[in-house]
C-alpha cells in the first residue's frame, strides 16, 4: 500500500479482539514512532507499554485517581466514573502511553508537534500491519498522579493513550475530508 493510501485508510478503531499483540510487533510500532522528525534531534517522546496484568494495574491506579477527583459527585456518578477509569485500559490488549518531554532546547510547541508526528508514525505502521488503534486521553491523562505512576517527570505531558489490538470486524474506510484548497492560501 502506498503512503497516501495508507494515510487515507487509517481509522480510529476502538473495538478490538482480545488476541495478544506480539512484543516484536509492538517494537516495530515504537521504532516507527522514533523516526519522527524533531528539531535539533531532541527526540522529545517517551513510551510506556502496558500488556496483560500491567493493564489491570493501570486501571486500578486510574480508578484510585478518579475516586480522589469524584468529590462533589453523587455516589452513583462517582461509582460510574471510577468504574470507567478502571475498565479503560482493558479496551485493548495493549495500551501505549505516549508523553512529550520538553527538552528546553527548542520551543515546547515543536516538541509537541514532533511527538504528534511520532504518534502518527505509530498509527500508520499499525494500520499497515493490520492492527486497530485509537488514541484517547480524557481528564485523567493530565493528572500529576498518573504522570507519577508512569514514571514521568513533572514537566512531561501525556499526549495520548494509544489502544492497540486486532480489529474485531472489517471496517468501512470511506471517509470525507475538506479539500485542502478550502483551507489553503497561497502566497507567491
Amino acid at each position: 500500500m502506498g503512503v497516501m493510501d495508507l494515510i487515507k485508510s487509517r481509522r480510529s478503531i476502538g473495538v478490538t479482539d482480545n488476541k495478544e499483540v506480539p512484543d516484536d510487533v509492538i517494537g516495530t510500532l515504537l521504532e516507527a514512532a522514533t523516526w519522527a522528525p524533531n528539531h535539533k534531534k531532541t527526540e522529545p517522546w517517551k513510551f510506556r507499554v502496558f500488556k496483560g496484568e500491567g493493564r489491570v494495574k493501570l486501571g486500578e491506579e486510574m480508578a484510585r485517581i478518579a475516586a480522589q477527583k469524584a468529590e462533589g459527585l453523587s455516589e452513583e456518578e462517582a461509582a460510574k466514573k471510577i468504574e470507567k477509569a478502571r475498565k479503560g485500559p482493558l479496551r485493548a490488549p495493549v495500551v501505549i502511553a505516549v508523553a512529550v518531554s520538553p527538552s528546553g532546547i527548542v520551543p515546547e510547541i515543536e516538541e509537541v508537534v514532533a511527538t504528534g508526528c511520532a504518534i502518527q508514525n505509530l498509527l500508520l505502521t499499525a494500520t499497515e500491519l493490520g492492527l486497530a488503534t485509537i488514541v484517547r486521553t480524557g481528564d485523567i491523562a493530565h493528572e500529576p498522579e498518573l504522570k507519577n505512576y508512569l514514571n514521568l517527570e513533572p514537566k512531561d505531558k501525556i499526549a495520548g493513550l494509544i489502544y492497540v489490538g486486532y480489529p474485531k470486524k472489517e471496517l468501512d474506510i470511506k471517509a470525507q475530508r475538506t479539500p485542502a484548497e478550502e483551507k489553503t492560501q497561497w502566497f507567491a
